[in-house]
């Protein structure tokens, strides 16, 4: 029922994807931004950290869902091997408490509040899935994202930088949303994404990078933006590009 279909390369960016790597990419190039934003020295310690409860929070999600078709590589990785991946993510929140614990005792309450976060993000608590509801997904993941990372650097950016980061981020999910519009929809899931179609959705996600942008006025702000073109421009991997973006703002803001 679970077997993984598909060829070599796409099995591999599956499995890497179940592993959350592109995601920890994402929330730490993301924490780092903000740390680069501040004038403050990046914490090696902390970004480490920040990838692990990423990690470890993402394979719990991947793992929680239930099967339906169609089901994309990942998913069908993440229910065959549901009981080890739910062990290596118990491990990987283990040990980013360990690692906020030591930066700070009060930190380690971003392991439990993103626990909390993902439960009520992907499954049926008080009220339904915050996924389910048509405007709110990318919103609340833009904004957890960038919460997150504001947190880890103990609030110190300027509210307008905190916006305009929710706003890259939030137009970064709502076109990752694309991808997943058939098994979204086969799990009673609509999305922006696919109320809005391919095309709207990025005119959507462009003007949000371009109000982002502008609410910036700095370098990043306009890194972020002359990139956001990457993904488009390709025919394939767009998730991936758009996952990586953050990391690739920040060595060209290293080089420059």
């Amino acid at each position: 029922m679970y077997q993984v279909k598909g060829c070599g390369y796409h099995i591999a960016m599956a499995w890497l994807t179940v592993f959350g790597i592109p995601a920890m990419a994402y929330v730490m190039g993301v924490t780092a931004l903000l740390f680069r934003m501040n004038d403050r020295p990046q914490n090696p310690v902390l970004l480490v950290g920040a990838g692990l409860l990423t990690a470890g929070i993402y394979i719990f999600h991947r793992t929680s869902i239930t099967y339906v078709e169609p089901m994309q590589e990942r998913h069908r990785i993440a229910l065959k091997h549901r009981m080890i991946l739910r062990v290596l993510a118990f491990l990987l929140g283990v040990l980013a408490t360990a690692i906020f614990a030591l930066h700070h005792p009060m930190a380690t309450l971003l392991v439990f509040g993103a626990l909390a976060g993902v439960i009520a993000y992907g499954r049926k608590t008080i009220t339904r899935p915050l996924r389910t509801v048509l405007y709110l997904k990318p919103i609340a993941v833009g904004t957890a994202i960038t919460c997150f990372a504001w947190t880890l650097n103990d609030f110190e950016n300027g509210i307008m930088s905190v916006i305009a980061f929710v706003l890259f981020c939030t137009a970064d999910a709502l076109c990752c949303d694309l991808e997943d519009c058939t098994f979204d929809s086969a799990t009673g899931c609509t999305t922006m994404a696919t109320r809005l179609g391919v095309h709207r959705t990025w005119i959507v996600a462009g003007l949000l990078y371009i109000c982002a942008a502008f609410l910036l006025q700095a370098t990043v702000g306009w890194l972020f933006l002359v990139s956001f073109a990457l993904p488009i421009a390709l025919r394939s991997n767009k998730r991936e590009v758009i996952d990586l973006r953050p990391v690739l703002v920040l060595l060209l803001l290293w080089v420059l």
